[in-house]
């Protein structure tokens, strides 16, 4: 079971669930919410709301996860190929054991990019601020400004950290739209999205399977077969 950690002070829900989308085509996948104000209540229709763990489209959705442990007690026996684990929650990551794989969502707002380097900070003490092999990878929501990544990668220079190259989109109506129509439906379109927002999508299934960059656009195309 592999564990990829996606943290930010941003809305990752469409992300997570295009992720959760194209990982599950082959594989069982599970996304966890950890978020501070359970950002998944309302993100996917569900016949019940009492329930925390719910099947959306191919892959299950585990909500209100406050820590490894709560994690780890809901699990069972069930096994997964791929746990995504979404949160911004500090006190969490303290206690949040190594991954293999740390996703970083953030936007140049200054709010955003403070509160997401108290989460990095919260996450990366202890043994795992020995483990420099471990790659961390920054989602950017691009917008022309006077800043660039350097500015919070200069935050955060007492950190050993291996900064991957960075994933970045820009700001399209097309994909707040996808956003919204999937809200409301029983899977999950990956069509008329926008070509940097998909661009990032493919190439974060990419690393995460290991696969060549032909194959994981075939997987998409099948995704795009299965709604």
């Amino acid at each position: 079971m592999k564990q990829i950690l996606v943290m930010g002070h941003y809305d990752k829900t469409d992300f997570m669930m295009y992720l959760g989308k194209l990982l599950s085509m082959d594989h069982r996948v599970l996304i966890v919410d950890a978020t501070q104000n359970k950002d998944y209540e309302f993100v996917f229709p569900k016949i019940d709301h009492s329930l925390t763990m719910n099947t959306h489209d191919q892959f299950d959705v585990m909500e209100d996860v406050h820590s490894y442990e709560d994690l780890m007690h809901n699990l069972e026996e069930q096994k997964y190929d791929f746990v995504l684990i979404d949160c911004n929650d500090e006190a969490s990551l303290v206690d949040w054991p190594e991954v293999d794989f740390v996703y970083v969502v953030t936007s140049y707002e200054n709010p955003v990019i403070q509160k997401n380097v108290n989460l990095i900070r919260a996450y990366f003490q202890g043994e795992k601020l020995s483990s420099v092999n471990l790659p961390v990878t920054k989602i950017i929501y691009e917008v022309s400004n006077h800043l660039d990544e350097k500015y919070m990668d200069s935050l955060l220079d007492e950190l050993p950290l291996l900064w991957k190259e960075s994933l970045v989109y820009y700001p399209d109506e097309r994909d707040q739209t996808l956003k919204i129509i999937n809200q409301y439906k029983n899977t999950v379109m990956v069509k008329r999205m926008s070509s940097s927002y998909k661009i990032v999508i493919k190439q974060a299934v990419e690393f995460i399977l290991g696969l060549e960059t032909s194959k994981v656009n075939a997987l998409w195309k099948r995704a795009e077969r299965s709604n």
